[in-house]
């Protein structure tokens, strides 16, 4: 399949993810959503960008094969804290392999999956919808299954975080997840069964 199909067959999937998004009622103004707290970037942010930054985790540019693991449909709203969505924001997300290993870090290339992204970036639309197409995470090295990442408006960071998994056995163990308290709730995400993979929804609250 070369790169124009690639790219095709990736706008049409994201197409469909973000338009399979429920739009939740937005509240009247003034009402006050918690804002999802920050979480610690960690040190396994790319020090190199790959060529392929997309929407789809599981598949790199030019190779067949898919990526190990549990394929995962996450999606959902980037918003204020009144509901109102923010458009054109950018999503960033990157995530262990299903070995536990951060690609774009200097792991050794013997020990990573060649067909996992590991990073994808996307924009948000006019409802302040996004959609990603990943694994579902894995624990690794004393953490529990998580996702990072960051959303950015006009060149700016404005939050840093990560979203870990409802019912995850590592959570109570996790120092990052203990350490949030009650807000932990507001960055964990619960999974369903969707086909033959697993399917997210997690909406972030910018302050």
């Amino acid at each position: 399949m070369g790169k124009l199909e690639d790219r095709r067959r990736i706008l049409v999937w994201m197409g469909a993810a973000v338009a399979a998004i429920p739009l939740r009622p937005t509240p009247a103004l003034g009402a006050d959503r918690p804002p999802t707290p920050p979480v610690d970037e960690g040190p396994f942010y790319p020090r190199r960008f790959p060529q392929d930054t997309d929407a789809d985790l599981t598949q790199v540019a030019g190779r067949a094969e898919r990526a190990q693991g549990t394929p995962l449909e996450l999606s959902g709203r980037v918003v204020d804290r009144s509901g109102r969505p923010r458009a054109n924001a950018r999503v960033e997300i990157w995530q262990c392999d299903a070995h536990g290993y951060y690609h774009h870090v200097g792991e050794p290339e013997a020990s990573l999956d060649p067909a996992f992204q590991g990073y994808g970036a996307v924009a948000t639309d006019a409802e302040g919808r996004y959609a990603f197409r990943t694994i579902r995470p894995v624990p690794y090295g004393g953490r529990t299954a998580h996702i990072h990442f960051i959303v950015s408006e006009n060149g700016r960071r404005k939050l840093t975080s990560q979203v870990f998994v409802e019912g995850e056995a590592g959570n109570a163990r996790d120092f990052l997840y203990r350490n949030l308290g009650d807000d932990a709730r507001l960055v964990t995400m619960k999974l369903e069964q969707a086909g033959g993979g697993m399917r997210g929804a997690f909406d972030i609250v910018l302050a």
